[in-house]
């Protein structure tokens, strides 16, 4: 099964092409440390659950991974609301969807240990 063909893996990418416009508008000085880790996160989320899907072996593994970049991600969403660097709207936007995103995650974890 194709990567692109899980929904899990496609609303994360689809979530981070809404979020990456918007770390432009941060300050300079959040450049290089709160959008770095936002986008290394997402980049490690997406990786964790392409390899989660390829790697039979070590799929439950990767997908624990995945969570934890997720965990992580909501995070710095969360801080990043609180340092009024996103607003409060796109917060409950983005924070819905990681929730489903999160969802999506533990339901793929829960098949896997099945």
């Amino acid at each position: 099964m194709s990567v692109q063909s899980l929904t899990v893996y496609r609303k994360t990418e689809e979530l981070l092409y809404k979020v990456y416009p918007r770390l432009t508008n941060f300050p300079k000085s959040e450049k290089f440390s709160l959008c770095q880790s936002i986008k290394e996160n997402f980049f490690d989320l997406l990786k964790n659950i392409s390899l989660g899907n390829s790697v039979k072996s070590k799929r439950k593994i990767y997908l624990q991974e995945a969570d934890g970049h997720l965990q992580i991600l909501k995070v710095l969403i969360k801080l990043s609301k609180q340092r009024k660097y996103i607003s409060v709207g796109f917060f409950r936007e983005v924070d819905l969807e990681l929730t489903e995103i999160n969802k999506l995650l533990s339901g793929y974890i829960r098949s896997v240990n099945k």
